[in-house]
């Protein structure tokens, strides 16, 4: 039996596939402690682990504002902002908490999100600590020669080097997010990182990514660290009741399925409203739109006959019928539409969205709208477009049959105990 410790940024999209990490493990014999905050502390303890509470409220959900800005512009203000809060911010408590943990018990190795950037000063330390793998929950955020900045949202070009576009991004653009970052490592008595903030998980023992190369982009210069591991899906925890309308999945010839996910779903209007009116006289089609929260009665009353509001409907029972997944690019999301073969119809642009939203125009498994903002036009378009060119079908089911190749519970707990040696 070895003891984990599991250091978990507080949002849903990472707590949840870290929370089945370990209670994989746990099954498996091993002891696993989560360091979360104390709104997830619940969904690590129903999965019979054990919590210990980091200070660091969650990071806010985005807001919608700016649209009137040019895409290019509002991506690098949000970036700004979200690098942060996400990474910059919570250092210093998360490095505390964590080091309180490692002070007064043993662990044999820590896994940690990819959020999580507290363990950053004991991987720049010179005292000893257990092997440090990290779990990447979004696209890969490390530069290369063959991709452009991470946030740019553009996929690759053959034959190009982005190195001299990498470089002015993160020295002039960032320049000030750097110099925080720095100041929140001399506060935990660390010094300077070698990299850039968003790329402090190089210095890690080992990098899992929770994806499959199919959804990446290829990188010449990829560290050795780093290492494809698979998705972790999301399974159903609860009782699903289905509701009156399931019986139309059956009836209908073409299903489409619309959400915003679990962070940036406060604002109907950004994309669930706008796929409901778009394909409002689609009288072949049923929509179904969930909301991932509670108050769906408003968006009920608008939502045309060919459509349902929902709050939740678990994607183990509803994508075997779905055609088209509508999203703002959650990368749990689209895994899990791509683990069934469903192409995508991708509007996001905050987060990690319109990395996200690259990947599936680059793999050809959907349509990357351009925008967090649709009209109902542009929705309707691409949704059109995805459902009339076969392509985008026959991609997505090639990255359904990589998905299934892959076992990231096991292959995650290998790492693990491959790892215990690895100390310093």
């Amino acid at each position: 039996m070895a003891r984990y410790l599991l250091p978990v940024s507080p949002l849903s999209g990472h707590v949840m596939p870290m929370v089945r990490i370990g209670a994989h493990l746990a099954g498996l014999g091993h002891e696993i402690t989560v360091l979360t905050g104390a709104d997830h502390h619940a969904a690590a303890e129903a999965a019979g682990l054990r919590v210990a509470p980091v200070p660091v409220a969650a990071t806010d959900a985005p807001s919608g504002g700016r649209t009137w800005l040019p895409a290019l512009l509002r991506r690098y203000l949000a970036g700004r902002a979200e690098l942060r809060s996400m990474f910059v911010a919570p250092m210093h408590d998360q490095y505390r908490a964590v080091s309180r943990l490692l002070a007064g018990e043993h662990f044999d190795a820590v896994l940690t999100d990819v959020g999580f950037t507290g363990v950053l000063p004991l991987l720049l330390g010179t005292r000893s600590r257990p092997s440090i793998l990290v779990c990447n929950v979004s696209p890969l955020t490390l530069s290369s020669r063959d991709t452009p900045p991470f946030g740019m949202g553009w996929s690759p070009q053959p034959n190009e080097d982005y190195r001299p576009m990498t470089a002015f991004a993160h020295r002039v653009l960032f320049r000030g997010v750097q110099n925080d970052f720095h100041r929140a490592l001399r506060s935990a008595g660390a010094e300077p990182a070698p990299t850039f903030v968003a790329e402090w998980l190089r210095a890690a023992d080992a990098i899992l990514q929770l994806s499959v190369p199919g959804l990446e982009y290829p990188r010449s210069d990829l560290p050795d660290n780093v290492s494809f591991v698979g998705p972790v899906l999301p399974i159903t925890d609860r009782e699903f009741a289905r509701p009156s309308w399931w019986s139309e999945l059956a009836g209908r010839r073409t299903v489409v399925h619309v959400t915003q996910g679990t962070f940036d779903n406060a604002d109907p209007n950004r994309l669930l409203l706008p796929t409901l009116l778009g394909l409002a006289d689609r009288d072949d089609l049923l929509v179904v739109a969930s909301t991932g929260r509670r108050d769906t009665r408003a968006l009920r009353d608008l939502a045309p006959p060919n459509a349902v509001v929902t709050e939740w409907v678990p994607y183990s029972e509803l994508m075997p019928h779905v055609d088209v997944v509508v999203t703002n690019g959650g990368f749990g999301g689209v895994h899990h539409a791509l683990s069934h073969g469903v192409p995508l119809v991708v509007a996001g642009e905050t987060s990690d969205k319109s990395e996200v939203a690259a990947r599936v125009d680059y793999a050809g498994v959907g349509v990357n709208v351009g925008t967090g903002n649709p009209s109902a036009a542009q929705v309707a378009a691409a949704v059109e477009r995805v459902l009339g060119e076969p392509s985008y079908r026959s991609a997505a089911r090639r990255l359904s049959a990589e998905i299934a190749a892959t076992t990231p519970l096991d292959t995650v707990a290998d790492r693990l105990a491959d790892s215990h040696a690895v100390t310093r």
